[in-house]
């Protein structure tokens, strides 16, 4: 009967060479996917000034589900042209832009002459036609509380020169008409036919996903795809131990490299 021969410290390196080798291989296979996500997620944040990343809405309806972002509780559309006004619970968008966020849910908005006009049911708000803010009027203003509605009234001139447009506010307390500078409101009651100002019976579904996307930007989702935060709080692990199977690599594959 013979006896197994001791192990010669040489033949154990060799052993420890080969397993080291063979694991290195393993897990830079496994690696590659991980290495190219990283690479290419981490190109495109190190870019996203430029192709404006942080700017740009998801609008792709399976990712807005998988974030959670639900439609808005309230979502009106002014106007059916590309320069529609849309509200959003308490903002304002304008031609896909952002212009407004209010304090408190608005309630209209339309266009008057030159300036675009808004409301919430305490503050009025003025804007050019490219969505500067020109003037806030509420209480301390002059403006009338409990704001119900936003009208427009056509005034037929003397002698058929054309129409005068006056714009009328809806209250509480009754209706109330503007001066020629929107500064002074005066309580009385219109001579002619006030068309109140409406939003459209539908909106059109593109708003809706621009409005849910705009909560989203793609800047986010490839930050969470980077971090591993995009597979929820499990993923987190998942990404450490990855991280430490490319430092296994890196390390190993020196000391092989040392030892040829």
């Amino acid at each position: 009967m013979t006896r197994k021969q001791p192990a010669t410290p040489h033949k154990f390196k060799q052993k420890l060479q080969r397993q080291v080798r063979a694991w290195h291989r393993r897990l830079g296979v496994l690696s590659c996917l991980f290495i190219l996500l990283l690479v290419v997620t981490g190109v495109a944040l190190n870019h996203s000034s430029q192709w404006q990343l942080g700017k740009t809405a998801v609008l792709q309806p399976w990712l807005l589900d998988y974030y959670g972002i639900t439609p808005p509780h309230h979502l009106a559309q002014f106007g059916t042209s590309q320069a529609a006004l849309l509200i959003v619970d308490n903002r304002l968008w304008l031609d896909k832009k952002p212009i407004l966020e209010a304090q408190h849910p608005l309630i209209s908005a339309t266009y008057v002459a030159d300036f675009v006009l808004a409301m919430d049911r305490q503050q009025l708000y003025l804007f050019d036609r490219q969505g500067h803010l020109q003037e806030t009027q509420d209480s301390s203003t002059g403006l009338p509380s409990d704001l119900e509605a936003l009208g427009l009234e056509f005034v037929p001139q003397e002698a058929g020169t054309g129409t005068v447009m006056r714009v009328w506010l809806k209250t509480a307390a009754g209706d109330f008409q503007a001066d020629e500078q929107l500064l002074n409101w005066t309580q009385a009651e219109p001579l002619a036919s006030v068309t109140w100002v409406a939003p459209a019976p539908t909106v059109d579904p593109q708003w809706v996903l621009f409005a849910r996307g705009s909560h989203l930007s793609w800047e986010r989702v490839l930050l969470d795809l980077h971090s591993g935060r995009l597979f929820g709080a499990y993923a987190l692990w998942l990404w450490d131990i990855v991280g430490l199977a490319l430092a296994f690599i890196a390390l190993s594959g020196l000391w092989l490299w040392l030892k040829k």
